[in-house]
């Protein structure tokens, strides 16, 4: 029998519909294809086309690709699609092609597109949304992170003897990437997800980290104020402490960001009271970089793992949400217990952040991440 390649794979198609219409009967299906194909190239064998037949069932390729990923592209329309690429980097492969039978009248395909720019090594990378910064900001986040480096240096262990704290709001809409979200189905069951509710209700909610422990969570006022704040302070904040010894609490500093509620007089004097100069935030003894989440392993890390669960399914009311909350935090205190090495990774995670927030000369960072480190 002769090579059972040498036919391309519409060739093959219109051979196997053949074969369905000839009831699986090869010869027949030679005797149909000649007569419907009157110009095509026709099998001396009628074994060619079963053998085609036999590779769809075992999932091998029925033709073979041409050397070289198919025809050649010519030189000056590979030239025109690289200097598309170079002055719009963004463009995907179908708006470069379009781009080009408008602009040329070519005749170029997005495969033709895409063979080029693999052929040239050029491989779309992911785009990262970061917090915008503003004049100034660079200067204050190389400020803090030589000092907490330095600080980790002169007094080990002075990352963990942090109290990292941050406010987030759950709401009802909750968290939905529509690229990630699929429905598996042998047919289209036509999933929906409800959003954009008339009805609608947020949870406040204040969370920290310290040493070894997850603190919260404590649900906040929809609207915090300083005053709302203060009391927080005097009243939860205040009990934390009292669990620590006089020792550990004279290393004991507390990190909370720059939100208005923060800054207010009575709030920053209850903090020298409580911590003398050993508090980081805005206006305080240590100034926090503003528009830093990248540097806070709350959000870097702690809320992410919060809000993926919580919004793994749909709250009906903001108590449901404030129980699911709760049950989240207590299954991470949990994970915290049976993994030991949890919060030490999370701290080395943060030296390292600050490192390379350094590195960086101040700016966003998190796409220069050698890689995603697993807490």
């Amino acid at each position: 029998m002769p090579n059972a390649y040498v036919y391309n794979a519409r060739e093959y198609g219109n051979m196997l519909m053949c074969l369905g219409e000839a009831r699986g009967n090869a010869s027949h299906a030679l005797r149909i294809y000649r007569e419907r194909f009157p110009t095509a190239r026709h099998p001396a064998d009628s074994r060619l086309i079963t053998a085609a037949f036999q590779r769809v069932l075992e999932n091998r390729p029925i033709a073979l690709v041409a050397a070289g990923g198919g025809s050649q592209v010519a030189v000056h329309s590979e030239e025109r699609i690289l200097d598309v690429v170079r002055r719009n980097p963004n463009l995907g492969t179908r708006s470069i092609a379009k781009l080009l039978r408008r602009r040329d009248g070519t005749s170029i395909s997005y495969c033709t597109v895409h063979k080029v720019l693999k052929r040239n090594r050029l491989r779309p990378y992911k785009v990262y949304k970061v917090q915008a910064l503003v004049t100034g900001d660079h200067d204050r986040r190389r400020i803090f992170c030589r000092w907490l480096l330095d600080q980790q240096q002169r007094v080990p262990g002075f990352i963990e003897h942090v109290i990292w704290t941050d406010e987030s709001t759950f709401t009802r809409n909750g968290l939905w990437n529509r690229r990630n979200t699929h429905v598996y189905s042998e047919v289209n069951p036509h999933a929906v997800r409800q959003t954009g509710h008339q009805t609608r209700w947020s949870v406040n909610v204040w969370a920290g980290l310290f040493k070894n422990r997850i603190l919260g969570p404590v649900f906040l006022p929809q609207r915090l104020n300083g005053q709302r704040y203060l009391k927080f302070i005097n009243e939860q904040l205040v009990d934390i402490l009292d669990d620590l010894s006089l020792a550990e609490y004279r290393r004991t500093w507390l990190q909370h960001d720059g939100a208005p509620p923060h800054v207010v007089r009575l709030v920053r004097e209850r903090l020298n009271e409580l911590f003398d100069d050993r508090w980081i935030g805005r206006l305080g003894p240590h100034a926090w970089p503003p528009r830093s989440p990248d540097l806070t392993p709350l959000d870097f890390f702690l809320w992410g793992y919060v809000k993926e669960r919580v919004f793994n399914r749909e709250c009906d009311s903001a108590d449901e949400m404030r129980q699911r909350i709760v049950d989240v935090f207590d299954k991470l205190r949990t994970d915290c217990v049976e993994d030991h090495t949890m919060m030490p990774r999370l701290h080395e995670e943060m030296q390292h952040r600050a490192q390379i927030c350094l590195e960086m000369n101040g700016a966003q960072f998190e796409p220069h991440l050698i890689r995603p480190r697993r807490i």
